[in-house]
């Protein structure tokens, strides 16, 4: 009896660690946000520049917690269950859901996932914090996906999410006024609708999101101010650079590009050494890799320690690098990536300030008249 049992019992309990529980899958989001946000609190708050190089070592992997919930989700993504922790996958372990392996037959999580949505979940009232995580990865098909969400899923609170993530994909892509006229269109949409929750934040506060964006980070706004240590840890403003052009480098050390970025930024160091132009790293890195990078000069410019990335996050930056390069009155003139438009946007901007010093330097002076 026993012999004929075992087994059965054996593959039953295979069987069920296989196909995962939402319970499981909970439990690990769970534990990873909470070691989430006790290691940005042991950051924040670390007394000094050893506990807090001590407590940014302690960062959890997000990888290793993707892989984890991936193995309780993969042989159930048809199940409405799975729709949640797929977005937090996306979400939070986007490198591990976007490579393709052999054995989901050259296809990725993601792509994986996209596809069960398709075929059983399009009209689910659940598939809301799917639509917003397919902007955190790159997927061609995602908008024809969206789309198709809005027009065709009875949901008010699905459908405004998915035209959120409409408007947050155009804004990436551009596309002029055309692009803007767009985006406009369907964050008008997802203002009616009814707010949804995301995960760890609702529809609402990423429309504000998005809100912010467009009045405060479009190019002729002036740039949102900010305080920071420098990694002299000398305190500055964005407002103490006013009168410069401000080049705003948002980098870290495992950033693609990473050593042309760094060679790029040194070589813009050096020609504009002579001119009114100023570069302003923000780093994301534990400070004690910043000091390092320093230290061997690979890095040459001024730098603000951002390890807990609140500058970052005031300025939504999403990829990394980025530059923000800015006036003498700290107007947005360009936002994108480093690159050849970057420096001719800076150096044509410090050309106006000499010209407009030189300006002054040969007004006349007023005659000065006896008994004045």
């Amino acid at each position: 009896m026993k012999t004929i049992f075992l087994p059965l019992i054996l593959a039953l309990a295979l069987g069920s660690a296989i196909a995962g529980t939402p319970e499981a899958a909970r439990k690990i989001t769970r534990n990873f946000d909470l070691a989430q946000a006790q290691w940005v609190k042991d950051v924040r708050t670390a007394p000094d520049n050893a506990a807090q190089n001590a407590a940014w070592l302690r960062r959890p992997d997000a990888q290793k917690a993707g892989s984890q919930l991936w193995s309780q989700i993969q042989n159930n993504l048809k199940e409405a269950w799975t729709l949640e922790p797929a977005a937090w996958f996306l979400t939070n372990a986007s490198d591990y859901a976007v490579t393709e392996t052999r054995a989901l037959r050259g296809k990725s999580p993601a792509a994986l996932i996209r596809d069960t949505v398709w075929e059983h979940h399009i009209h689910s009232p659940k598939v809301g914090p799917y639509c917003i995580a397919l902007t955190q990865v790159q997927d061609p098909k995602a908008m024809r996906l969206l789309e198709t969400i809005e027009k065709t899923n009875p949901d008010p609170g699905v459908k405004g999410a998915s035209a959120l993530a409409q408007a947050i994909l155009h804004r990436r892509l551009g596309g002029g006024k055309f692009g803007m006229a767009i985006r406009q269109e369907k964050l008008r949409a997802a203002i009616k609708a009814p707010d949804l929750t995301v995960g760890k934040t609702t529809t609402m506060s990423l429309l504000k999101d998005e809100l912010f964006r467009m009045s405060r980070l479009n190019i002729n706004t002036v740039a949102p101010d900010f305080r920071g240590i420098e990694v002299t840890q000398k305190i500055s403003s964005l407002r103490d650079y006013e009168g410069k052009v401000v080049i705003l480098f948002f980098w870290h050390a495992l950033m693609p590009s990473h050593d042309e970025s760094l060679a790029l930024f040194r070589k813009y160091q050096q020609e504009f050494a002579d001119k009114e132009i100023i570069i302003l790293g923000v780093n994301i890195d534990n400070p004690l890799t910043l000091r390092k990078n320093i230290a061997e000069n690979r890095v040459t410019w001024t730098n603000f320690s951002d390890s807990t990335q609140t500058i970052s996050k005031l300025y939504r930056v999403e990829t990394w690098p980025s530059v923000f390069v800015l006036d003498a009155e700290q107007k947005i003139r360009y936002v994108g990536a480093p690159g050849a438009f970057v420096k001719i946007t800076a150096e044509d901007l410090a050309k106006q300030i000499t010209a407009a010093k030189n300006a002054d330097a040969q007004l006349p002076l007023e005659e000065v008249r006896p008994g004045q």
